[in-house]
């Protein structure tokens, strides 16, 4: 009999377009996933998010903007689903179907593994490099508190996926696919800005927080990043830096932030600068409005992006094999 598996890829989520309704809803559940960490009043996130429903309304219909989050996650989903499409034959004895959900916006992950409880086995993977409390943690402690109702002898999540070193050669291959020509049409050796997504260091008491922040991971994973790249034959850098995209509310955010690495680069401003955004696996507000406006208005006179890894082959390649790795822990078999 063939096992089916529920494959749910998770993303964060973003408003997909500029209108009020759906930036006030994103706001609106991001801060209620935020207050399961932080103190923050509910009349409080009411006002913020109306706050953030107007003003992402009128900057995203100036700019004519709409978010690629959402619609890059489902292209991933699909490029798994083709790669996981491998085991749909008569000989292989399961078969996968694989669904987008997302945190703060809809279709919602609790809503996902709820219509997918009748399947064999659920496989879920939440899109980022590094795991913490509000990312791979929130499936986490959505099932423990489901544990009496769900069944979760056939659950398993995907996590650590810094700690993979595959994840590692997938970046390098894209980064350097990426610069293969810089080193020819540049007369310096340009360096390399890694960006992930900041953490709270401590709040505005001065105290750490007390939820996983992910904070060390990414520390460990950025140097990783930074040493594999540097030892690579390929290497077209001089030099390697990692910065951190962070938010300006409560409190002390990891250091350095992308905008004191990139003052820093002004020491040199003739030296190109290349950035990506290695702790990203999407494209969205973050990247776009943020990270490419930061580099895009720092003042030196030669800058590259290098886009995120998105629904790159070699990625959804990668994901696919940790896929079919954890459902052979749940269904119990080995598959060709």
């Amino acid at each position: 009999m063939v096992k089916k598996v529920a494959v749910i890829i998770v993303a964060h989520g973003e408003a997909e377009t500029d209108g009020f309704l759906d930036n006030f809803s994103m706001t609106r559940h991001t801060l209620a996933h935020a207050s399961e960490v932080m103190m923050l009043p509910k009349p409080f996130q009411l006002l913020i998010s109306i706050m953030s429903g107007l003003k992402n309304k009128v900057r995203f219909t100036k700019l004519r903007y709409a978010s690629p989050h959402n619609r890059v996650t489902r292209e991933q989903v699909a490029g798994i689903a083709a790669k996981l499409a491998r085991y749909q034959d008569a000989s292989e004895p399961l078969s996968f179907e694989v669904f987008p959900a997302f945190s703060v916006t809809a279709p919602f992950m609790e809503d996902v593994v709820k219509d997918t409880r009748h399947y064999d086995a659920q496989i879920m993977l939440y899109m980022s490099p590094v795991d913490n409390r509000l990312t791979c943690g929130s499936i986490c402690w959505f099932l423990n508190d489901r544990s009496k109702e769900y069944d979760l002898s056939g659950v398993k999540i995907i996590s650590r996926l810094w700690r993979d070193k595959r994840l590692s050669e997938v970046y390098l291959d894209h980064i350097f696919q990426h610069t293969g020509q810089t080193r020819k049409k540049e007369k310096d050796e340009p360096v390399l800005v890694l960006c992930f997504h900041g953490t709270l260091i401590a709040d505005t008491q001065g105290n750490s927080p007390l939820f996983h922040t992910g904070q060390q991971e990414t520390t460990m994973f950025g140097e990783t990043l930074r040493m594999s790249i540097m030892n690579d034959a390929r290497n077209p850098f001089r030099d390697v830096y990692c910065s951190y995209l962070n938010h300006d509310v409560g409190g002390k955010w990891t250091s350095p932030s992308l905008e004191e690495t990139l003052e820093a680069m002004k020491k040199d401003p003739s030296r190109p600068v290349v950035l990506f955004n290695a702790g990203y696996f999407a494209e969205g507000n973050e990247t776009i409005l943020n990270a490419m406006h930061v580099l895009e208005g720092c003042g030196l006179s030669a800058t590259t992006y290098i886009p995120c890894i998105n629904d790159a082959e070699i990625f959804t390649e990668f994901l696919a094999d940790r896929i079919v790795s954890a459902a052979e822990q749940v269904i119990g078999l080995k598959f060709s």
